[in-house]
């Protein structure tokens, strides 16, 4: 996981549907207790998940990975991001070679406004993985925020070259528009939109830089295609009556 339009990758756990399971595994009492913890964490039951996660810790006197992760990630949820991060810290001592857990606390630092911080962080976390998008991503982000266009295209770059996704196509975008490089935000996005034809993000911003622009029939064709994915849409509906 920043704001107006310039996304970090969120970095909790994708909430995943799995098939209904009437009992846990037959596991040992540590590990059955992490599997419910994640089943009750994945079902949003956070105050079932935080009672178990007190037992686990009190059995484990505090050291359990996993218990202290999941914990962290429900008080980032309930925006105490400065105990979320001393925690994340906590996962990151038990477990030095973790790349997540150093992204985790690079993340906390990133949401407490500290970008100059997590960027070491985020650097110290692509060490241990240079194949992760999301720290690359994330990185062009903090490098954004810090004002160092040229740091923050570099890293983007990576992480498109990693992997093809909208979201820094989105922030790449953007930077060139800030840069004044109206040309170079168009090819970007047009390039995005061969991967996602079916954007709305994606037909939306186009449409409205045609539309800034000047370029009216350009304009409506894009809005008009984003209209057609996403019909009440009203934002989409107000810009492209404005290029009629």
């Amino acid at each position: 996981m920043a704001e107006d339009a310039v996304a970090a990758v969120p970095t909790e756990p994708t909430t995943l549907r799995k098939p209904r399971i009437k009992k846990a595994p037959d596991l040992p009492i540590l590990e059955r207790r992490n599997w419910l913890i994640h089943l009750h964490y994945v079902r949003k039951d956070y105050e079932a998940c935080k009672t178990l996660i007190k037992e686990q810790l009190q059995a484990t006197e505090g050291v359990c990975e996993y218990a202290v992760y999941v914990q962290a990630l429900i008080l980032r949820l309930e925006g105490k991001i400065q105990e979320s991060l001393e925690l994340f810290q906590t996962c990151a001592i038990l477990n030095p070679t973790s790349p997540d857990n150093l992204k985790q606390v690079a993340r906390s630092l990133f949401l407490l406004g500290k970008h100059r911080a997590a960027v070491e962080v985020y650097n110290e976390a692509a060490r241990l993985n240079n194949k992760d998008w999301e720290i690359c991503h994330n990185l062009g982000v903090c490098y954004l925020y810090l004002k160092d266009l040229s740091k923050s295209k570099e890293q983007l770059n990576l992480a498109l070259q990693l992997h093809r996704q909208e979201l820094s196509t989105m922030t790449l975008g953007k930077i060139h528009l800030m840069e004044g490089d109206t040309e170079g935000a168009i090819q970007t996005y047009l390039q995005a939109l061969q991967l996602s034809p079916e954007s709305t993000e994606l037909l939306t911003t186009l449409g409205l830089v045609y539309l800034q622009n000047g370029l009216f029939q350009k304009a409506f064709e894009y809005l008009g295609n984003a209209l057609t994915y996403d019909p009440s849409n009203y934002k989409v509906k107000d810009l492209a009556y404005k290029s009629v």
